[in-house]
């Protein structure tokens, strides 16, 4: 019984000051008419951001990465033209055991694609630099040289992710 008369009395002494508290005089808050300090800032002149370059791509880089868009392309061909092969050797060791003679020219055909993924998938060393500097041009101004680059970059990135794909459609069906 004690207990319960401590916690009630522990509990009207809180809310006695809690309800007390919000009976504070009107002349101790603060005014909110317009100080002074606001009207010199909203008078302050207010900076214009400087007007942004127009979007100039750098010098030479047009030809850059049309030579690395041929480079892919060309990569891309010399996979296109190995695949037809790689196909008809990787179906017709389907199934066959590891080490086998099939199963052996079949992990060669794929190999020869994998080959040729690798030289299309060169130039993307090339766009990663070019992207890295693209991108501090960018911050200091214009960002034509960034999209250009990442174009070029994900059509490269494309052409890889297709090859990709083959070769792992191939490779499952072999089991390797």
């Amino acid at each position: 019984m004690i207990k319960r008369n401590s916690r009630f009395a522990a509990m009207a002494v809180v809310t006695a000051a809690l309800l007390t508290s919000g009976c504070a005089p009107r002349s101790d808050f603060p005014s909110l008419a317009r100080r002074p300090a606001e009207d010199a800032y909203r008078a302050m002149p207010v900076k214009r951001p400087a007007p942004m370059p127009p979007a100039v791509i750098s010098d030479g880089l047009p030809d850059r990465l049309a030579a690395l868009l041929a480079q892919a392309n060309a990569a891309h061909a010399t996979f296109e033209s190995r695949q037809t092969a790689a196909t008809r050797t990787v179906n017709a060791a389907a199934g066959a055991a590891k080490g086998t003679e099939r199963w052996s020219v079949a992990s060669v055909a794929l190999a020869g694609l994998e080959t040729a993924r690798s030289q299309a998938a060169m130039p993307l060393a090339d766009l990663d630099r070019l992207e890295a500097e693209a991108s501090i041009r960018a911050v200091e101004g214009s960002d034509a040289d960034l999209k250009a680059v990442r174009d070029t970059r994900m059509k490269v990135e494309a052409l890889v992710q297709s090859e990709t794909g083959v070769i792992d459609s191939l490779r499952t069906k072999l089991g390797a």
